[in-house]
């Protein structure tokens, strides 16, 4: 559970101060890129790896040598599976702050040829720098390290610890990272995560409100069967049933919510994430499943998701009475919760100060369109912002991953304000 201290200015920075860490990163713009190029360099793609142990490693001798690991833990539920927690220690009396970012990566996967340029190699292109985990989210990891440093090697005086989380397994769900991490943590007052924060462009919003996650399968059951026989033999080809299902569920779930009242965001259901069915030619298809990705938003739960699905195909199975379906939640994906901060959390007004100092304005308040490790962290009553980071969602998770560099050196700004005003 965070402790509790008074609420202090976002305001602490002098404009010399400002000015200094902004020169000092301004001589660092080479080593920052440079940083996200070494941690595009290694691979932690789960899957098909399912192994921190080399980033995180990394990441250690980093802080080692900017004089950030004063005290530093490694921890997770297996050896392969490690999260990095290093915290910088205050004068003592303020409120610390913890930076988190994920050190996992979506693969490849089946859009390898796709790739203009090597996945593991970072290469700038018309001022975007391409590479796996580049957007998602490696460049807000390097961003975060170096801003520390430009609070420390300034001489700003904080009176609240720097907290690094440096997460596993973010991309499969969480379960063993940040599930496994938040109930560890204590003394941390916020935490900042540095997902991507923008879809159309960057710096698109400062979200309050990460969506939830639920993961289910619909499988239908048919007549596995000789196919010759088709046209003479009753029978029910699973596949077919389950195509008439794909093509309705999205119009006929029924899942009651409330808009959200920043921008009136709702939720998503992706139909057919993954489909399986049939065995061979000349097998009348006995099996097949489709899967639903359901971005939930807050006040939703896993019950009503649970009661509307069964409500529905109930309906279906009324209405056809060949149809033999069940439904199934995915396991470690069945519920992610949404997670939403106050916009009066004095962290809410540092973020819009400092983003509006480096940007010209604040972005507006708003609802990130995915999930994070958020609501990991809020359920351990930390309160948590659930995206504030350079690049776009939109080229995550797909081929030809990138981020901005302009966007890279303006989180590092960002960040070293929000570290020095917050932990003030």
């Amino acid at each position: 559970m965070a402790p509790s201290h008074p609420d202090h200015g976002s305001h602490t920075l002098t404009n010399d101060q400002s000015a200094a860490i902004d020169a000092f990163l301004a001589e660092r713009e080479d080593e920052l890129l440079a940083l996200v190029s070494d941690l595009i360099a290694i691979d932690s793609q789960i899957p098909p790896h399912a192994d921190e142990r080399q980033i995180v490693n990394f990441l250690v001798s980093v802080l080692e040598e900017a004089n950030l690991a004063e005290d530093v833990s490694v921890i997770g539920p297996t050896p392969e599976r490690p999260s990095l927690i290093a915290r910088v220690k205050g004068t003592g009396g303020g409120q610390s702050l913890m930076l988190n970012g994920h050190t996992d990566t979506k693969p490849v996967g089946e859009a390898a040829h796709l790739w203009r340029t090597d996945p593991h190699t970072a290469t700038v292109v018309d001022g975007n720098l391409f590479g796996l985990g580049a957007t998602d989210m490696k460049a807000a990891v390097a961003c975060m390290i170096l801003a520390a440093r430009a609070v420390r090697e300034t001489g700003v005086q904080l009176r609240g610890d720097i907290v690094f989380g440096f997460v596993a397994d973010e991309e499969a769900g969480a379960q063993l990272g940040s599930k496994f991490v938040a109930p560890l943590i204590d003394n941390v007052d916020a935490v900042l995560i540095g997902e991507p924060s923008g879809w159309e462009h960057d710096w698109q919003g400062i979200h309050l409100v990460s969506r939830g996650v639920c993961g289910f399968r619909i499988k239908v059951t048919g007549t596995q069967m000789h196919s010759s026989l088709s046209d003479r033999m009753p029978s029910v080809n699973a596949s077919l049933k389950l195509a008439d299902l794909m093509v309705r569920i999205g119009s006929e779930l029924d899942l009651p919510f409330t808009p959200h009242p920043l921008g009136g965001v709702g939720p998503t259901i992706n139909t057919g994430v993954m489909i399986a069915g049939g065995t061979f030619f000349g097998v009348v298809p006995g099996q097949a499943e489709f899967a639903c990705d359901l971005r939930t938003v807050p006040g939703q739960t896993r019950e009503q998701v649970a009661q509307g699905i069964e409500t529905w195909l109930d309906a279906c199975r009324v209405a056809d009475p060949d149809l033999q379906v069940d439904y199934a939640f995915e396991p470690g994906l069945d519920w992610i919760p949404w997670s939403e901060l106050e916009a009066g959390h004095p962290l809410v007004a540092v973020v819009t100060d400092a983003a509006s100092d480096v940007l010209g304005e604040a972005p507006p308040l708003g609802v990130f369109p995915g999930g994070t490790d958020a609501p990991w962290f809020s359920q351990q009553g930390i309160p948590t912002l659930p995206s504030f980071g350079p690049g776009t969602l939109t080229c995550a998770h797909g081929p030809n991953e990138f981020v901005s560099v302009q966007s890279i050196h303006e989180a590092a700004r960002i960040y070293a304000r929000i570290i020095a005003n917050f932990c003030s």
